[in-house]
């Protein structure tokens, strides 16, 4: 790549545009300077701070009955039935036989079109009136409801009550800065709730309050309420306080953390672990050819993290583990980390050597050498092929990728890895240093019907927390069945390796406690993002590019902006 000059001039208004949108975003910052590690493959900096402003109406809700129709799998085949637009998640290999609920109740009070109050909140605030413990919601008849009586802040009286059944208990943050992060969580599990409608399930929800003593506050009372299974808590550090109460008690955790080191015991992680991302986007690269990776990460733990996971995943496939960088998250030019990562300054001496040896041949084809290497500025490759950068924000992945074209980390020479966060990243393609760039994310057939009904219920789009808690209740309302011994929350259930697959793709956990994903991988191309290798349907499916090559008289899919 040619400069005329070597100089950081050129991107100081650009650093000052990043430096002042950054400090315009939310304050909450991605939870980047709270856990830096909990972030469960959702974009938690698009819920605000809870404020008291008055609240717009929502759209009314339509009238009609969600029966569903949940089939467990059979031969590693996933399957998903669902009657009208209802999404519901489907469970392989679970309980054995199928099972078929939500057969439409008769009755007055069904299908009828009900409009929320005019006590809505908005989408940062806590929800006042939410039931507490003593009001399990429930689905109305216990096994369908209407689309219309279920509005969040005030469901109708038969909806939310105090019913027999198998208690689950949701810890979520529905007070204090977290609430709107909370309220999210708290949607997407009443939507499973109903979608799903088990009669023999409810679910109990408790505010952790955004604290790890909230957490352990709230898990003394769903134990003390009867929970046999607890869905939440949020952040790593609620988990840590949540452990103790639950080995007590001897019950299972499923919480929407992703930090690994909570993991393990009773405790069951939903969130989408680093490790988990770093090794597909390993994988894929790896059989593109790649075979010496560096990573520049932030100096803060969710770095650390990454890094760690990115060595175990090299060196466990046999590639080279070649640099490492960090950088202070807070920065705004990472030009000194770049150099050093990438021998910068080495390259340059190299390619003055090169000129000055051919300038002493002095022949005719040193000459037209010469002429060539004009357009250079480094002499030879950087020392590695691969580049992880697991950044937190859309503002730092921009100045990175401008900062290491600057120094000749070039793609196709050098593919820019990313982690799932990037999928929340917008305008990747506008991005010229990005072009070529990969990343891992989670797809699903069913994330758009998930998405329509979400939106149609709640009279706002569905967050990935939303989807996550959707698919985290499914499971549990799934298991709450009949049987001797009582609701499947055992290990060997929860572990069932045919896994399961819902709003946000397919998963199981692993006896380590950490959920196994199946990740699609994206390409940001100069015409948008695009799938190039699809998200397996089953965990034993193999992978398959995406898309195929077409044959004759076909036309190849497009690219998604």
């Amino acid at each position: 790549m040619h400069h005329s000059m070597k100089s950081d001039s050129f991107l100081r208004p650009g650093l000052i545009k990043y430096h002042n949108a950054r400090r315009s975003n939310n304050p909450i910052k991605y939870l980047g300077s709270l856990v830096p590690q909990d972030i469960t493959g959702a974009t938690l900096e698009k819920f605000p701070m809870v404020s008291h402003s008055a609240p717009s109406p929502m759209s009314q809700l339509p009238a009609r009955l969600i029966p569903s129709v949940l089939r467990p799998c059979r031969g590693g085949m996933l399957t998903l039935l669902a009657l009208s637009t209802s999404l519901i998640l489907s469970a392989c290999g679970v309980g054995g036989g199928s099972s078929v609920w939500g057969e439409a109740p008769s009755g007055p009070g069904l299908g009828t079109s009900q409009t929320p109050t005019a006590q809505s909140a908005t989408r940062g605030d806590a929800p006042e009136g939410t039931p507490g413990a003593d009001n399990a919601l429930t689905g109305m008849g216990g096994s369908t409801l209407a689309l219309g009586d279920s509005g969040y802040l005030t469901p109708p009286p038969n909806a939310v009550r105090q019913i027999e059944g198998i208690p689950v208990a949701i810890l979520v943050p529905l007070s204090g800065r977290l609430a709107g992060p909370g309220k999210a969580l708290l949607e997407g599990a009443q939507m499973a709730l109903f979608d799903v409608g088990n009669p023999e399930f409810r679910l109990m929800p408790f505010d952790t309050m955004g604290t790890a003593l909230g957490a352990e506050q709230a898990a003394r009372s769903a134990i003390n309420k009867g929970a046999r299974l607890i869905v939440g808590p949020l952040l790593a550090d609620s988990v840590t306080a949540v452990r103790p109460i639950a080995e007590a008690a001897n019950i299972k955790v499923v919480a929407f953390s992703n930090s690994s080191r909570v993991a393990g015991g009773p405790i069951f992680l939903a969130g989408f672990t680093p490790e988990e991302q770093v090794d597909a986007i390993v994988a894929h690269a790896m059989a593109e050819g790649r075979r010496r990776f560096a990573v520049l990460a932030p100096s803060n733990d969710y770095g650390n993290v990454s890094v760690d996971a990115l060595r175990a995943s090299v060196e466990r496939r046999g590639g080279e583990f070649s640099r490492v960088g960090f950088y202070n998250p807070d920065a705004l030019d990472f030009s000194e980390q770049i150099q050093s990562l990438s021998d910068y300054k080495s390259r340059v001496q190299a390619l003055k050597q090169q000129r000055a040896e051919l300038s002493a041949q002095g022949d005719q084809a040193s000459k037209q050498a010469l002429k060539r290497m004009e357009v250079l500025d480094t002499w030879g490759d950087p020392p590695f092929d691969a580049l992880l950068l697991p950044v937190l924000d859309p503002q730092t992945l921009q100045i990175l990728s401008a900062q290491l074209a600057y120094y000749d980390v070039d793609q196709p020479t050098v593919r820019l890895l990313g982690l799932q966060r990037w999928d929340s990243f917008p305008n990747l393609a506008s991005e010229p240093g990005l072009i070529g760039s990969q990343f891992p994310a989670a797809r699903s057939a069913y994330r758009d019907q998930f998405e329509a009904r979400f939106a149609q219920l709640f009279g706002h789009g569905a967050s990935d927390l939303s989807a996550l808690s959707y698919d985290v209740t499914a499971v549990a309302a799934a298991l709450a069945r009949p049987s001797a011994s009582g609701p499947k929350y055992d290990v060997a259930t929860l572990t069932d390796p045919q896994g399961f697959i819902g709003a946000e793709g397919l998963f199981r956990f692993q006896e380590n406690g950490i959920a196994q994903r199946g990740f699609a991988i994206m390409e940001v191309q100069s015409s948008g993002v695009r799938m190039i290798q699809e998200a397996p349907r089953s965990f034993d499916q193999p992978v398959t590019t995406y898309p195929p090559q077409p044959t004759e008289g076909t036309t190849p899919a497009q690219p998604t902006s």
